[in-house]
């Protein structure tokens, strides 16, 4: 994803040029400018969990009491 902020050909190889780009980036989206692809900058990104889609399934509600289903004997 092109967002002008690295310099030079894209040759796939996470370098110096990459941490720079990421940091300027971050710095502009206003999220700590550490270089390290975060959360937080997946999202910004556009690369995040997409909205309305569950990625993971919700634990149960502490008041909920799970019961996990009858084992059945061996024969």
């Amino acid at each position: 994803m092109d967002k002008g902020y690295f310099q030079g050909p894209v040759d796939g190889a996470w370098n110096p040029g990459s941490v720079d780009a990421l940091k300027r980036f971050q710095k502009d989206q206003n999220l700590d400018a550490d270089g390290k692809i975060g959360s937080l900058s997946l999202i910004a990104l556009g690369l995040g969990p997409k909205r309305g889609v569950a990625s993971a399934q919700a634990a149960p509600a502490a008041s909920e009491t799970v019961v996990p289903p009858a084992v059945q004997p061996q024969q």
